[in-house]
């Protein structure tokens, strides 16, 4: 994994946690680091192993399908409640 900005930090520091990747610094990485990263997760079992279970956690969550029906859920929600504190234009 190599998180560049935003949130990216973040994912990437579950994938790792979860064992189903390996983090290198993007824009450092070299190509024998990226070739060895690549190998790691390819090869070593564990890695594997750890990204299925993943995988089988997203799958009993629901998906895509299941996610998208939630942020349509808070969308909705937020849509019909005022606002805590005014926008930026208010001010």
């Amino acid at each position: 994994v190599a998180p560049i900005r935003d949130d990216q930090p973040v994912v990437a520091g579950q994938v790792v946690a979860a064992g189903a990747g390996v983090r290198v610094r993007f824009g450092r990485v070299t190509a024998a680091g990226l070739g060895e990263a690549l190998d790691a997760v390819l090869y070593e079992p564990g890695h594997r192993a750890a990204a299925e279970r993943v995988r089988a956690s997203f799958r009993a969550a629901g998906g895509a399908t299941a996610a998208a029906a939630h942020l349509e859920r808070l969308a909705a929600r937020a849509a019909t409640r005022p606002p805590s504190q005014p926008s930026l234009e208010e001010r």
